[in-house]
């Protein structure tokens, strides 16, 4: 119960982190390779404004999850408008990399390399779940991914904005025939995408240590939570998350936690090679 519950907190930082990329590739077919790496700088900024500015922890949160917003739309406007020109051009897959390693050396010179953790909002006690003790931290992790789930399906179904990305997302003519702006359009997605991963890097602070290298790692567990579930399925991609989450902190558990990476891994390579569409992926096609 101890590691289903911990896996299912994990795993919900995953989904959000994940769900970045289906925003961005189903508006523009295009991914930011550092994703990874806007959840540090949501982390580290987090880390900042409690610790230096003495924010309370909520307040600094949502300022986390606006810088990586802000960052987000800088990454459309430097390493994607520009070099996505067309759908075969891939030379924005570099451009979002070679971004991602100027933050990590530009954070690794501001906050140096070692590994910080911020005092929990809700104390170190812990909780006695079915006979798994949990630490209250680890269980706030919950409640406010599914909140920041709950503001992601309002924005998409009731703001104008969530609606015109649907627009863009489900027919980029059309919506660009009724007046919808794409360039705008793709810059909210990617803002929005920034906005997930800041507060998934802010939310993991009291419980997990982070630092300015830890964005390669989260990058590669959400593309590959995304490429198991289907970069066209939100729901799959929440869900793929969750069970990945629960097997990488099972495996650890009772098996050997040198081997948990390899769990998503193994995955991607068995889904690629039977449904390169992901599990909850659609084939597209093309009437002529």
């Amino acid at each position: 119960m101890q590691a289903l519950l911990s896996g299912i907190a994990i795993g919900s930082l995953f989904s959000l982190v994940a769900l970045g990329f289906n925003i961005t590739y189903v508006v523009n077919g295009t991914l930011n390779m550092g994703q990874g790496h806007v959840v540090m700088l949501g982390a580290m900024t987090m880390w900042s404004f409690v610790t230096l500015l003495e924010l309370p922890f909520f307040v600094a949160l949502l300022l986390a999850g606006a810088v990586g917003a802000l960052f987000g739309v800088i990454v459309d406007i430097v390493a994607v408008r520009r070099f996505a020109t067309s759908d075969a051009s891939i030379s924005w897959l570099l451009s979002t990399v070679a971004l991602a390693i100027i933050l990590e050396d530009v954070a690794l010179k501001y906050w140096g390399p070692e590994e910080k953790l911020l005092p929990s909002p809700v104390g170190e006690g812990t909780v006695n779940i079915f006979g798994a003790v949990l630490f209250y931290k680890e269980l706030l992790i919950l409640p406010a991914s599914g909140l920041i789930l709950l503001g992601l399906y309002l924005f998409y179904n009731k703001w104008h904005w969530g609606l015109w990305l649907r627009a863009a997302a489900d027919n980029r003519t059309a919506a660009v025939l009724m007046g919808i702006s794409h360039k705008k359009a793709v810059a909210v997605a990617f803002g929005i995408s920034g906005l997930l991963a800041g507060l998934a890097g802010g939310l993991q602070t009291p419980t997990y240590a982070v630092s300015p290298s830890m964005g390669l790692p989260m990058a590669l567990t959400a593309i590959a939570v995304a490429i198991v579930a289907g970069l066209q399925s939100p729901r799959g991609i929440v869900l793929i998350g969750l069970v990945l989450g629960v097997a990488q902190t099972m495996i650890s558990t009772y098996v050997s936690a040198s081997l948990r990476d390899s769990v998503i891994y193994i995955a991607v390579i068995a889904v690629l090679y039977f449904r390169p569409n992901g599990l909850f992926g659609r084939v597209r096609t093309v009437k002529v």
